[in-house]
């Protein structure tokens, strides 16, 4: 019972006040109410590694970062001595691995939140284009939330926009509803945003497992003077997961990059 109240509370507070902040969650229910909140002038906004999706393999999943740090800076270490094309490989392999939903109930919720006619976008901190066998990075990540059941593209009648800064440099591309950039996540929404000058909006809910990129979108939605929630996915690391054979991880590692040195 006190943990519904939590809720209630928690969400009438952040709809009664001025909208400029960021709470840390993993309750899909939380995340749910707070979005129950969006109207038309709203744009929804989703991380995709650590949010959406996480790798099938147990290295690379988030909770696991502190106790294999060493392993992972040894790892580094191997991989910056690799010739370019090795290295590319490499890149090539990890992103082939399969990936899983972080939460099963994320997919729901999107059409929930589409279904009102609330717009929603996914912005990720990757690269587009070819690598390797991969012709297109933005179509492996979209064909693989596709799979899932989610569709960002509903949102939008645009299916690709390259994505510039002021001084006419590349931020990236917006595909088929997501935004891939290597460079600030704010610059590239705010690039992407120009190119949609018939979208008004008032409010940005911001759901990222890095608190770094939402306080840098705070400050992007004070300086346009828009209502703004940031919400700390942390789902990743208080999930339940499968007991963890540390050796057997570095094992994983080597034998994945056929790093025999690490």
């Amino acid at each position: 019972m006190l943990k519904y109240l939590f809720y209630f509370s928690l969400v009438f507070m952040l709809s009664a006040c001025s909208e400029q902040q960021i709470l840390k969650t993993d309750s899909m229910k939380l995340l749910s109410s707070i979005c129950k909140g969006a109207d038309s002038q709203t744009l929804v906004i989703f991380d995709m590694d650590n949010v959406l999706t996480e790798s099938q393999e147990r290295a690379f999943q988030a909770d696991l970062y502190e106790q294999i740090k060493n392993i992972v800076f040894d790892y580094k270490k191997v991989f910056k001595n690799l010739s370019p094309a090795d290295q590319e490989k490499i890149k090539c392999e990890q992103w082939l691995i399969p990936v899983q939903l972080v939460d099963y109930c994320m997919p729901k919720l999107i059409k929930t939140i589409q279904s009102r006619g609330v717009k929603t976008l996914m912005l990720t901190s990757n690269p587009c284009g070819k690598l390797g066998s991969i012709e297109s990075i933005e179509e492996l990540c979209i064909s693989r939330l596709e799979h899932f059941g989610i569709d960002f593209s509903k949102s939008w009648n645009i299916s690709e926009q390259r994505l510039r800064d002021e001084e006419n440099k590349s931020l990236g591309i917006f595909y088929k509803g997501g935004i891939f950039t290597m460079a600030a996540k704010p610059l590239a929404l705010k690039s992407f945003l120009k190119q949609i000058p018939n979208c008004k909006f008032t409010k940005i809910i911001f759901i990222d497992d890095k608190k770094e990129n939402l306080e840098k979108m705070l400050n992007f939605s004070k300086i346009r003077n828009l209502n703004y929630v940031g919400i700390e996915y942390s789902k990743v690391f208080t999930k339940k997961r499968p007991e963890t054979d540390i050796n057997a991880i570095k094992q994983n590692l080597k034998n994945l990059f056929q790093l025999s040195n690490l």
